[in-house]
């Protein structure tokens, strides 16, 4: 009798220290989630390396395309070191603005890097 009532206590106290582990993890996740911020690059600076990865990027739109029928944007963002395109699933009614910040995931669409963005920001 002793046996069961020592295994049962050690049952519950795994139980424990397991719950207890993965509630910190998952506390620590989005802790994490919301404090890192991605990297800061220049155009020029954006590679294959990048792939997959989330990065920001600032510049000006140069060249607006909306796609009614699938309601998205491509949009065209030049700095002073180069342009990419970004993807943006919705369409924001964006024109020309002097300056705008994207947080997006660089993708390779037909042999070209693009950003597919995640979070917008722009400045008049």
């Amino acid at each position: 009798m002793l046996k069961k009532s020592k295994k049962s206590k050690f049952k519950i106290n795994l139980l424990k220290i397991s719950f207890t582990t993965a509630l910190i993890g998952i506390l620590l996740l989005l802790f994490l989630t919301n404090t890192l911020k991605p990297v800061k690059k220049d155009i020029i600076n954006i590679n294959s390396k990048d792939l997959n990865k989330e990065i920001q990027i600032s510049g000006q739109i140069t060249n607006v395309r909306t796609y009614n029928k699938s309601d998205f944007q491509i949009i065209t963002i030049k700095d002073s070191t180069g342009g990419i395109n970004t993807i943006i699933n919705k369409n924001l009614n964006l024109t020309n603005i002097s300056n705008i910040t994207i947080n997006g995931e660089v993708q390779e669409y037909k042999s070209e890097l693009q950003i597919s963005a995640n979070k917008i920001i722009s400045f008049s």
